[in-house]
């Protein structure tokens, strides 16, 4: 079972489409950019800036029947979508948060990704408190059923400093947020810790710990760009509150040692979801 490619593989490229949103001067959301398989806008969670240093805004993505996009990873076929928010004022910074993929299969080929709509919450940081935020977002990503569409679209949205209260958009985007994997670890957190540890050159397990019982739980491993991952086998505990997974890494480079490589574990079960970034030691 192979868990994740770097390559964005898709089938056939069939065309590229240019699509832009108007820009929407106080208002709280883009007009909807639409495509034969898609329809995208840019949503805030908040009216505008007022009393913010901070605030959260998502990209909905809503798909035809038969069609999906990718996650951050696409695994062995897909594209991931790259935001480029080059030309945005009072930005500070940008956090986008992921919410948990499902797997799909498909000629021999496994991907992680999104059907039927999506929301990616983004966390916004602002430069100056309480000065209007000018966003400006060109967004690239795939739309894929049987072949991929790579799409690039454009969207322009301006929050003032006149309001600051929550807006129709919020509900959806705190949503998905709920669907982000939490921290391993964290505070309440369900996985309360996680480590890997090298077998050899190439194996290695991951082993994770729970708060409560786990079922039936399952990992995706990203690695620096060139590397994937073969799940070998998933062990539970008698309690189920201890999973060890080992795998075996494929690194870009014959010299490449999998000891010490950063990775980044995404595990869940059921209702429970959780990520970290690790070393394997």
């Amino acid at each position: 079972m192979r868990l994740l490619n770097s390559g964005y593989f898709c089938g056939v490229f069939a065309y590229l489409v240019l699509g832009a949103s108007l820009s929407q001067s106080a208002e709280t959301a883009t007009e909807w950019v639409s495509t034969d398989q898609s329809r995208l806008r840019l949503i805030s969670a908040s009216e505008g800036v007022k009393g913010h240093d901070s605030l959260r805004v998502g990209l909905q993505i809503q798909l035809a029947p038969g069609w999906k996009t990718y996650w951050r990873s696409p695994g062995d076929a897909g594209i991931p979508p790259q935001l480029d928010w080059n030309g945005s004022e009072n930005l500070k910074s940008v956090e986008i948060l992921w919410p948990l993929p499902e797997k799909f299969e498909a000629y021999g080929f496994s991907s992680w990704g999104y059907h039927d709509e999506v929301v990616f919450p983004i966390d916004i940081k602002l430069t100056e408190a309480g000065k209007p935020l000018d966003l400006k977002l060109g967004l690239q990503l795939g739309i894929c059923e049987d072949v991929c569409i790579p799409y690039m679209h454009e969207f322009t949205l301006s929050l003032g400093a006149e309001h600051g209260g929550a807006t129709e958009e919020a509900a959806i985007i705190e949503a998905f947020a709920r669907r982000v994997p939490e921290k391993i670890g964290s505070k309440n957190a369900v996985l309360t810790e996680v480590r890997a540890s090298s077998r050899g050159n190439k194996r290695f397990t991951v082993t994770v710990e729970s708060a409560r019982p786990l079922e039936d739980p399952s990992i995706i491993v990203e690695g620096k760009e060139g590397t994937y991952f073969d799940l070998l086998s998933t062990v539970l505990a008698a309690d189920h509150r201890l999973a060890i997974f080992e795998l075996e890494g494929h690194l870009p480079a014959k010299a490449d040692q999998l000891k010490e490589q950063e990775i980044r574990v995404t595990i869940f079960d059921n209702d429970v979801a959780g990520e970290a970034r690790l070393r394997v030691k």
